[in-house]
């Protein structure tokens, strides 16, 4: 028997999907069983395999026996431990992971948008994870790379995914939070994807590229392939060790100017640094940097601006959602962690205070430098 502080027995509850409950086969029960409060969590069918073995569903007039067993009945399983019937509460899986979010996020709306997320580090892991947890239905992360144990200070993952490929660690993570969602992966860079995978997962008006590598690079070559399906572009990039960091977003008809034309190779405010895939550094000897980007809090400060930059932009089609920051910030936002000089040198000076967000800098097209897919914009806006 289990007691609570007080000395009351806690009565034996089972978490299960509607779904699960109305389903009479005979079959084993995976998921987690909790002493502290006495609940058996079944794992819905797509996570069964991450799961426990805890009992089995019996035949419609079997009898149970000592432990924990269901009984399919006439409405559905009864589940019993040590003979003795005990509760259920049933869930409709999809509705009751977002029923926090609605009226903030409908998710009906939610489960039709698409993001392909470029970079599956530290930036683009908690991209995709708040993705998800807001109601984002379908993922194609691209990244090359295996979890280390030297991303595990920044990363959502953890020990339990170093040696595996960031994109099949970060997977797991989005399966975990929503079992529903449809997730693709590629492991490389956005420069090899096959264009057949993005023609099938693109949809006009319901996808966004975000760009989460440290590489300015691969930001151009994204912007131009979203124009190209019609779809939506945000960059989030940091300056050295996070002390700043940059979001610039481009949306496919507003008359705006591509990443490559607005930057460049940075214009004159930016201090984004092009660097491989394990630096953040302008700096010509990279061992006095320590190969360290910055600490995880730094950069998901950043990082979670863009999130929210990326949902307004999903949810432009839906007249009832009430933009948060689209409306307020320029299409190119600097954002600081701090201003203070002997962290971020003389670049600070632009800030006037920690943790500001800028709202006044703009960017415009530059037709000497404007590739063909902005020059398409200018001439059919």
């Amino acid at each position: 028997m289990i007691t609570n502080f007080f000395g009351e027995e806690i009565p034996k509850t089972v978490f299960i999907s509607a779904e699960q409950l109305r389903d009479r086969e005979p079959r084993k029960l995976y998921g987690r069983y909790y002493a502290d409060t006495a609940i058996y969590n079944i794992f819905p069918p797509e996570l069964q395999t991450r799961g426990d073995y805890l009992g089995q569903v019996l035949a419609a007039g079997s009898k149970p026996g000592p432990g924990f067993w269901g009984v399919a009945e006439q409405d559905g399983v009864v589940f019993y431990y040590d003979g003795q019937k005990i509760k259920a509460e049933p869930y409709e899986l999809h509705q009751s992971i977002f029923s926090r979010n609605k009226g903030i996020l409908e998710t009906d709306q939610m489960d039709a948008k698409r993001a392909v997320i470029l970079g599956c580090g530290s930036v683009g892991s908690l991209v995709a994870l708040e993705l998800a947890r807001s109601g984002v239905g379908h993922f194609l992360l691209a990244d090359p790379d295996i979890m280390e144990y030297h991303n595990i200070c920044r990363h959502q993952c953890g020990i339990e995914d170093v040696g595996d490929l960031k994109i099949h660690a970060l997977e797991r993570k989005l399966l975990n939070i929503n079992p529903n969602l449809e997730v693709q992966s590629f492991e490389g860079l956005i420069q090899n994807m096959p264009k057949v995978m993005l023609d099938d997962f693109c949809v006009k008006g319901q996808t966004i590229f975000i760009g989460c590598a440290d590489n300015r690079g691969a930001d151009v070559y994204a912007n131009r392939i979203s124009i190209y399906y019609g779809a939506a572009f945000l960059s989030i990039g940091f300056w050295e060790r996070a002390y700043a960091g940059e979001l610039f977003y481009h949306i496919p008809g507003r008359h705006m100017p591509c990443y490559e034309c607005a930057l460049g190779n940075g214009g004159d405010l930016s201090a984004r640094v092009q660097a491989n895939h394990h630096v953040y550094s302008n700096q010509e000897n990279l061992e006095a940097v320590k190969f360290e980007p910055g600490i995880s809090a730094d950069i998901n400060f950043i990082t979670c601006i863009g999130v929210k930059l990326s949902l307004d932009i999903l949810n432009l089609i839906n007249p009832d959602y009430k933009p948060r920051l689209l409306n307020h910030l320029q299409q190119y936002t600097l954002v600081c962690n701090t201003s203070d000089p002997e962290i971020g040198g003389d670049m600070v000076g632009i800030f006037s205070y920690p943790l500001q967000v800028t709202t006044s800098l703009k960017v415009g097209f530059r037709p000497n430098q404007c590739s063909e897919c902005c020059r398409y914009e200018m001439e059919n806006n």
